[in-house]
């Protein structure tokens, strides 16, 4: 079982990532998402996976798991997916809606409990997710690390780009702009699935490393 302070350490450096990165308190057209932000995202990229890597400790039995009970959707790739969500919404909570205590409420009472899940996780399979789709996507990660920056740089991206269409009526967006958006959230949650299966598997084949 993983000390559930790694996570824990996890959640202040994605909250630090997030101070360092040029998020607007208002938001943006589709461009800034998957432009500015996305290349801030990409050139801090390899430095970052270097802190991750900084994180990880040995200090546990790695052939201890908890009891095996019915896994469902919590393996470490959906609970990451889920994990960095929550800490991304947290951030913007605190610093884009001015909210210190909702954010507060949403560490203590959602957050916590997916650290707690992945801390007594064991393997599963992430590929549930996988759509049956022709788009291609060449997304790679060497190991956890930098898997885990490209699902919390994934899953910023998309919920910046989608901040627009919840203060707009996208019955009234240009068709050119509107087919921007749908051609983005297809390939974005291709991406997204890809790194939550890869987060998955490199895992578990750090953890079991002698």
């Amino acid at each position: 079982m993983k000390d559930i302070n790694y996570f824990q350490q996890l959640a202040l450096y994605a909250k630090n990532l997030l101070d360092l990165l040029p998020i607007e308190k208002t938001p943006q057209p589709l461009e800034y998402a998957v432009g500015k932000l996305n290349s801030a995202l990409k050139q801090l990229k390899e430095s970052e996976v270097v802190k991750l890597r900084k994180l990880w400790v040995t200090e546990y039995d790695s052939s201890i798991l908890p009891k095996k009970e019915y896994i469902g959707l919590n393996t470490i790739g959906s609970l990451t997916d889920r994990f960095t969500i929550l800490l991304i919404k947290e951030w913007c909570l605190r610093n884009k809606s001015n909210n210190p205590q909702k954010a507060d409420d949403l560490y203590n009472n959602q957050t916590l409990d997916i650290v707690k899940c992945l801390s007594n996780s064991y393997p599963g399979n992430s590929a549930i997710n996988s759509k049956i789709t022709n788009i291609k996507t060449d997304i790679s990660a060497t190991d956890w690390e930098d898997a885990f920056f490209g699902l919390l740089a994934i899953n910023l991206v998309l919920w910046e780009s989608q901040e627009v269409l919840y203060i707009k009526d996208i019955s009234l967006l240009p068709q050119e702009e509107l087919r921007g958006y749908i051609h983005w959230f297809a390939h974005g949650n291709m991406e997204r699935n890809v790194l939550m299966e890869l987060c998955e598997v490199l895992y578990w084949e750090k953890y079991n490393q002698k």
